[in-house]
């Protein structure tokens, strides 16, 4: 292994199609020439460590599809991250299940984190892993396989196989998040005989992570009317001040929510962004400690009206003097950012011009962060 991972690192031929921050590379790993898309945020400070987010694509697609159903870029621009989108052998991860890919793809995975840090400066405690489908799976499998190299992971319809299951060791508590579909018959949200269910698979992260048994459960608002709801279940308190927590949108399919396009098969949720909602999750950790954990609690609390809001004037009700204020759509692109201060705890501005959807407004100080959606109409 050490002799594949030494000539890896010196067989890095690399070509380049660069697209703004945006860049096609490959190098051998294995005797198998490996790609992989490399978006570096355009506001980036050179020298400065930044985080690196792995995005896994589904079987059957690649890391350019990937790209374009996750929208990942947009955050990464907004919040100062790279983001690569590695290309499995044969359009699939080696997940551990009967039949499926062989390649050694926890290797590649772990030099491709090296041959980024070779070409940019990253964060190496924070770097985290996610995947739709076959690519959640994978994240499963670097959890499992590449503890102390991923800080933390989120799965979008991809549960665990058994094989990882039953060869998992994890050296450290590792945070997860995962989001399915309760109508997902692509990957049944109960499972079949190669891979566990959802329940399973949380139980399992429980379990290993020290989190308490019982979770704390909400719903989120069911904003747009496609036919799914999201439930939460989140523990906390974790092990090493780490957290579980698991979206589960009921009537969802195969898909990736909050994304318009194609890219899956039945119901997309679209009350939340699955990428903003991963990117929150995953940056709160890192492998040394917690990211500006308090930052994440929901003590500040605050309140927007008119919601549903059509024109005019937008009133802000928050404990604060002061604040920095974030609207993204529900692809996670920045449309305002501004700086608020409030009097009495009331603050009012004019967002417009915001087209009519679902947005999510961020209210940040300086050791506390809040967010609620606005309804535009």
């Amino acid at each position: 292994m050490k002799k594949f991972y030494l000539s890896s690192l010196i067989l890095l031929l690399f070509y380049q199609t660069t697209v703004f921050c945006q860049t096609t590379f490959s190098f051998q790993h294995n005797g198998i020439n490996r790609t992989y898309i490399l978006f570096v945020p355009e506001n980036n400070v050179k020298g400065e460590a930044m985080p690196l987010l792995l995005a896994l694509h589904g079987f059957t697609q690649n890391g350019q599809t990937m790209m374009q159903l996750s929208g990942f870029n947009d955050l990464a621009n907004e919040y100062k991250f790279a983001v690569a989108y590695p290309y499995g052998v044969g359009t699939s991860w080696n997940v551990g299940v009967t039949g499926g890919s062989t390649a050694d793809d926890v290797g590649f995975l772990s030099v491709l984190i090296d041959s980024i840090a070779m070409k940019t400066t990253i964060d190496q405690n924070r770097v985290y892993a996610t995947g739709f489908s076959n690519g959640g799976f994978m994240s499963y499998r670097l959890a499992c396989e590449a503890s102390t190299r991923i800080a933390a992971i989120a799965s979008v319809a991809g549960t665990m196989a058994v094989a990882t299951a039953n060869a998992c060791f994890a050296e450290r508590a590792v945070p997860v998040m995962h989001i399915h579909g309760t109508s997902d018959f692509i990957v049944p949200y109960n499972g079949n005989g190669s891979f566990l269910s959802v329940n399973a698979t949380m139980e399992y992260w429980n379990t290993q992570n020290g989190c308490p048994s019982e979770p704390t459960l909400f719903n989120y608002p069911d904003i747009v009317s496609e036919g799914s709801t999201v439930e939460a279940s989140v523990w906390d308190s974790c092990n090493n001040e780490t957290e579980n927590r698991l979206l589960r949108i009921i009537s969802g399919g195969h898909t990736w929510p909050g994304n318009s396009g194609s890219g899956g098969i039945g119901i997309t949720n679209m009350d939340i962004s699955a990428s903003a909602e991963i990117w929150t999750f995953l940056s709160r950790f890192s492998l040394s400690s917690p990211v500006g954990i308090s930052s994440f609690q929901g003590k500040q609390q605050v309140t927007i009206t008119p919601n549903p809001y059509r024109s005019g004037l937008l009133f802000l009700f928050c404990d604060a003097t002061e604040a920095a204020l974030k609207i993204v759509d529900i692809h996670g692109r920045l449309r305002v950012s501004r700086q608020i201060n409030f009097s009495n705890g009331k603050a009012f501005f004019n967002p417009e011009p915001l087209e009519k959807g679902l947005y999510f407004l961020i209210l940040s100080t300086e050791k506390t962060q809040s967010s609620t959606k606005l309804i535009v109409w």
